[in-house]
């Protein structure tokens, strides 16, 4: 079994601009960009725990999402370094270990896309 910061780490090393779900802002100067919800999966099948899903406000503006993981009682926020231009993100809802199996036969056809290559990168990574 790999630790936290193994997996962290192949994590990262898995950013592109292919499992970012904001593309088009996607850079490699800010390689977390659009990384969070397939960053906070991938790690959560390794480590269960659960999901917290925020509101990214602008301005006072919602402007979009963001995941992190909680482990017992621990905030695992993977991509919050993405967030560089004064962004408030504002925690809404903890999504539970049962509520995510639960969603997974519905996931969007882009996310889960997004995921497998992450999953696969990460465990290639893992792997060598």
């Amino acid at each position: 079994m790999f630790d936290r910061q193994q997996v962290v780490k192949a994590i990262r090393e898995s950013w592109s601009k292919a499992t970012s779900g904001n593309p088009d802002e996607w850079t490699p100067d800010n390689p977390a960009r659009g990384q969070c919800d397939a960053s906070s999966f991938v790690f959560w099948e390794l480590f269960g725990g659960d999901l917290v899903l925020a509101e990214v406000f602008v301005d006072g503006q919602r402007t979009e999402h963001h995941y992190w993981n909680r482990i017992d009682g621990e905030d695992i926020d993977l991509t919050g370094e993405q967030f560089t231009n004064g962004e408030d993100v504002r925690e809404k809802q903890v999504v539970p270990n049962h509520q995510i199996h639960e969603k997974i036969p519905t996931m969007r056809s882009e996310l889960r896309k997004r995921v497998d290559l992450m999953r696969e990168s990460v465990r290639a990574t893992l792997d060598a």
